[in-house]
């Protein structure tokens, strides 16, 4: 096996395996969506030659850079996928399977080159046996099959014929500098050529002067002739992440060694200059020249790493100017006009730049969701159920430091709905259901959040199973609990209703990681269940975690910031407002009796009001649930970067993180659900 590395070379390729790296992740990606698209059916043409193309990609790219072992598999699985394009020998069912566990095999040699992971050298092997099993036994099937005719078989043994291949390549300048040898394309084109029939031969361009001679910058083009029986695409593929079109010349002249001796082969007409394969025939398609649809479109790739010290520059930036804008409030405006003038124009500028920089890190929630067909299918196959799987959202933009974060707790719920909440056909049936179940994951940005829905049509959670499990497990609970309280039990460290363990559930820890992984990244979960109908599990996440828009409040020395998309407006009570509901402050606001949460009494602080008719009451909603924030006073509204204080100090209940202040103090930021939840319990 291939180490790491690569290959040894005398030009460094490290810096261009991350490249190859991200490409094969999202051609395998590619592949097993597609895989999964179907189902049983037969791919048609386009999702043919798309997860040909896939494999072909990996395939070349692995070359190139040196990882020869991840070729093994996939050389072989293109044969395949080759033969079934060609239609040569005839799909089955089975073949999906087969196909997503060379993926698999292809996933795993990846990962030890990527982070080192070990590789199961038996699981590739067995892989690649059955791919070259099924291969060749599609082989025989076709050489035996009757009914072939006669011109069905002069046409392969006309593709057999040897052809006089002429290939020029003008290599781009800085071809060398992006670690491509020379050397690997000749040993590739020597492979596909008739024993001692290959030559090639450089010429010079342009020789530069002395002074500006560059040793990485290739100043000759190449002339290669060959007598092969490789068809046009495996020529073409050598030269796959190499040569653009305009770069490679083919010229082929095809050699009858059938004809009598002395008659000379008929010539050939010369096919046009294009390297494009048969089935490329739109250059500006997506996906022709094995390119994927999404470089039609203008980008780069860039370092997360580099992402991340851009958001952390722009936060540094945006307390610098807070600070600025915090000096400047004691100057005269009319003497500091032109200062003033310049600050209000800096904060303008700064805004756009940090929603700029903050949309780079957004990336489509359907990175994760692509994740789960595959898992639903199996899994479902595993339980003897039949499931649907929809999505909705897909498009829906969540920061990027969240996605691989929601990953594994979405994992945990998808995996409890299939084992847990939807039910057998036979038993769905039996209830007048559909056979098929219907698992739903959705997505939507509300406000500033992220929710994320994962909705099942089955039979719902069991309160008194639930109650009773608890119980047996030394929870405490009582038959008094409401249905929501009775819901957030099954988030209990160990609590399992499963009757046995499996390598499904039984366990206890599955719900317990989405809670702790949720809350971890400052989100919640609610749960919303009807017996026999099914349950929906909600996700609340903020959209991003690094820069939120704040209203900055005082409570006496303190300063508290409340996420502005959460408030609803702030008024000063009259004393005809104010009400008292079992022992508890409430202000009534347009008919409605909403609770007033003091900040001074749940963070043990000295207020100079106390009384909500002398101090601001700020209006706020958060999941649904309104109340009224008692302040001494409103301060600002501004943009304010989230630190983490539980891993600066400690976790403060009650807050969401913290803030640096223009003036250099600290802040810490609201979180709202849980300031309800303290509330309720003083």
């Amino acid at each position: 096996m291939a180490t790491p590395k690569g290959e040894n070379s005398s030009v460094d390729l490290n810096r261009f395996n991350e490249v190859f790296f991200e490409e094969c992740a999202e051609n395998l990606a590619e592949m097993e969506q597609i895989l999964i698209s179907l189902g049983d059916r037969e791919p048609d043409h386009e999702q043919m030659n798309a997860i040909f193309r896939a494999a072909h990609s990996i395939k070349g790219g692995a070359g190139i850079f040196g990882f020869q072992d991840m070729t093994v598999v996939t050389h072989v699985m293109e044969s395949l996928l080759d033969r079934l394009r060609n239609q040569e020998i005839p799909f089955t069912p089975g073949m999906i399977d087969l196909f997503l566990e060379a993926g698999d095999a292809i996933a795993m040699q990846l990962a030890w080159h990527r982070e080192g992971k070990a590789v199961d050298q038996e699981a590739i092997d067995r892989v690649r046996a059955r791919l070259q099993q099924v291969t060749d036994a599609g082989a025989h099937d076709q050489e035996v099959a009757p009914g072939t005719g006669q011109e069905a078989s002069a046409t392969q043994e006309e593709e057999l014929l040897p052809r006089r291949c002429r290939l020029a390549f003008t290599p781009d300048p800085e071809i060398f500098a992006r670690g491509i040898r020379m050397e690997s394309i000749i040993s590739e084109l020597t492979d596909l050529a008739e024993p001692g029939e290959f030559t090639c031969a450089a010429q010079l361009m342009d020789i530069p002067d002395l002074a500006e001679f560059d040793p990485e910058r290739c100043i000759t083009r190449w002339d290669f002739s060959l007598l092969t029986r490789a068809s046009r695409d495996q020529l073409l593929d050598v030269f796959m992440f190499v040569a653009d079109e305009e770069q490679l010349h083919i010229e082929e002249e095809l050699v009858d060694r059938r004809a009598p001796a002395g008659e000379p082969a008929p010539e050939q007409p010369l096919l046009p200059s294009s390297g494009r394969r048969a089935y490329d025939g739109n250059e500006t398609a997506p996906g022709a020249f094995g390119r994927r649809g999404s470089e039609t479109e203008s980008s780069i790739r860039v370092n997360v790493t580099k992402v991340d010290q851009l958001v952390n520059q722009i936060g540094e930036l945006l307390i610098t100017q807070a600070m600025l804008s915090q000096i400047a409030v004691g100057l005269d405006p009319i003497l500091h006009q032109t200062l003033q003038r310049g600050l209000a124009q800096l904060e303008r500028n700064t805004r756009d730049l940090q929603g700029t920089v903050m949309s780079i890190r957004l990336v489509p929630i359907s990175i994760v969701f692509n994740r789960f067909p595959r898992l639903v299918r199996e899994t479902a196959a595993k339980l003897g159920k039949q499931v649907e799987l929809k999505t909705t959202g897909d498009s829906t933009e969540l920061d990027r430091g969240l996605i691989e974060k929601i990953a594994d707790p979405l994992g945990h719920l998808v995996r409890n709905a299939l084992d847990h909440g939807l039910e057998t056909p036979e038993r769905r049936a039996a209830c007048g259901k559909s056979p098929v179940g219907t698992l739903l994951l959705s997505a939507s940005q509300v406000g500033g959040r992220i929710v994320i829905d994962v909705t099942d049509d089955g039979a719902g959670l069991n309160r008194e199973r639930i109650l009773e499990k608890a119980l047996e497990c030394g929870i405490p609970c009582s038959e008094s609990m409401s249905d929501e309280e009775v819901w957030q039990l099954i988030f209990a460290p160990g609590f399992s209703t499963a009757s046995e363990v499996t390598d499904l559930s039984g366990r206890g820890v599955g719900m317990d990681v989405v809670i702790k992984n949720v809350q971890a990244i400052g989100g919640r979960v609610q749960i919303v269940s009807e017996a026999g109908r099914g349950a929906r599990f909600t996700i609340s996440l903020p959209l991003t975690l690094a820069i939120l828009e704040g209203l900055s409040v005082a409570v006496g020395e303190e300063k508290f910031i409340i996420p502005l998309n959460m408030v609803i407006e702030s008024l000063q009570p009259k004393a005809g407002q104010l009400k008292s509901v079992n022992g508890r402050e409430v202000v009534q606001v347009r008919g409605e009796y909403l609770p007033i949460i003091k900040l001074h009494r749940i963070f043990n602080l000295e207020a100079e009001v106390s009384e909500p008719q002398r101090g601001i009451v700020v209006l706020v909603e958060a999941d649904g649930e309104r109340g009224g924030i008692l302040v001494d006073a409103l301060l600002d509204e501004q943009q304010v970067v989230v630190k983490s204080i539980e891993t600066n100090y400690r976790r403060v209940e009650g807050s969401a993180g913290a803030t640096i202040l223009g003036d250099g103090r600290v802040a810490l930021i609201l979180d709202l659900p849980e300031l309800f939840a303290m509330h309720k319990r003083l």
